[in-house]
């Protein structure tokens, strides 16, 4: 990368730095999540990746938006997701057949 951008880039960054206040997301989150994961998929082996996420976020009221057919995942919290997946790891894996 051309070192002018770059300059650009991290001057940037760091005014954004300085005036951001929301929140920082813990990256322990993603091993907490992927263990998750893995234990419900290891429930369905033969069920692909994208199957698997697709219904697990078809069964959470966060990612259905009025007026849209099918999912919305984009605006789905990590918190929300992980404490869905608690529930299936709790309840059992039902997969829609």
């Amino acid at each position: 990368m051309d070192d002018r951008i770059r300059s650009v880039m991290e001057e940037v960054l760091s005014e954004v730095e300085e005036v951001w206040d929301g929140p920082m997301r813990d990256p322990a989150r993603i091993d907490a999540i992927l263990s998750k994961l893995k234990t419900i998929w290891m429930q369905d082996p033969d069920m692909r990746f994208g199957q698997l996420v697709y219904n697990l976020f078809w069964q959470m009221q966060d990612a259905r938006k009025e007026g849209i057919t099918g999912i919305d995942m984009f605006y789905v919290e990590d918190d929300s997701f992980e404490r869905r997946l608690d529930e299936v790891i709790r309840e059992g894996w039902q997969s829609p057949k």
